[in-house]
């Protein structure tokens, strides 16, 4: 597999261990709400769940998207917010108690109104944690990402967007390789293993053009190309000789029609060595 999509698949794999921790605490906060006895305990257990393995995990499958360019900045910045969220939350719930138990209206206003701060900075929290995960969907081209994304936004829900998360994960992988297993990179007799894969982000553009820049580490020609899923391929590539190092190439489809701009599009690259690599392009309307 390119290294490129080495990388996306780690960060996939990182964001549904992360995923199936926040299911885990989202199930346990309805367990304390139906059971009220409980209910106190499950909240602790919550807040160790979610600071030990829940946002470590969140925290490093972000690093990773952000390794492979994607932006994923919001995402920090929500998870950031999720401490001092809970902390506000709970000096507003202490100031609530107290309040009442001491029958003190104005102190338990106070209270009320503090964690009503904490609920808004907490909703600003997963509002951009799940704005991120909706735009992975979007890059990805997968709806139950992008809806998971929208539901972990929503308080009480969440862990449903997580869920889906969590099971649309496989599915982009799958994507990711095509459906199959990729054809192993040819290796040569003084086992020497040549590398050719994408660099970055390309594009194609709604005439069928595509640019996008590949790493090769050997000198090797490119047969042919083609859209996943689809009947278009190509032999119009220029260059059609990858040196080694970066080579920026250009791909025509004729006869293209149905691309969406704003979706990413699979290619397979077939290379005179007997190999083929994989590449995705988002569509852009100029």
């Amino acid at each position: 597999m390119p290294m490129s999509f080495q990388t996306d698949v780690i960060a996939l794999q990182k964001l549904k261990d992360a995923s199936l921790w926040f299911i885990i605490i989202g199930v346990l906060a309805l367990i304390g709400v139906v059971a009220s006895v409980a209910a106190v305990v499950m909240a602790i257990v919550d807040l160790v769940l979610l600071f030990m393995m829940a946002i470590p995990k969140l925290r490093d499958a972000f690093q990773t998207f952000a390794s492979t360019g994607k932006d994923v900045s919001r995402g920090f910045t929500g998870i950031n917010l999720i401490l001092p969220g809970i902390i506000i939350e709970l000096i507003g719930g202490i100031l609530a108690i107290a309040g009442i138990f001491s029958a003190s209206l104005g102190l338990a206003a106070a209270g009320g109104i503090i964690v009503l701060l904490a609920a808004i900075v907490l909703f600003i929290a997963y509002l951009l944690i799940g704005l991120v995960i909706y735009n992975l969907g979007s890059f990805y081209n997968n709806d139950m990402l992008k809806i998971g994304g929208i539901l972990i936004i929503i308080p009480f829900i969440s862990f449903v967007g997580w869920i889906l998360s969590y099971v649309s994960v496989d599915d982009i992988i799958r994507k990711l390789s095509g459906g199959t297993m990729m054809p192993q990179p040819y290796t040569a007799p003084s086992m020497y293993q040549p590398q050719v894969y994408q660099v970055g982000q390309g594009i194609i553009r709604l005439d069928g053009t595509v640019t996008l820049t590949l790493y090769s580490s050997i000198t090797v020609n490119i047969v042919s190309a083609s859209i996943d899923n689809t009947l278009y391929t190509t032999t119009d590539v220029n260059p059609n000789m990858l040196n080694p190092g970066n080579n920026s190439v250009t791909m025509r489809f004729l006869g293209v029609t149905g691309l969406v701009p704003g979706n990413n599009y699979y290619l397979t690259i077939y290379l005179s060595n007997g190999t083929s690599i994989k590449a995705v392009v988002t569509c852009t309307p100029t």
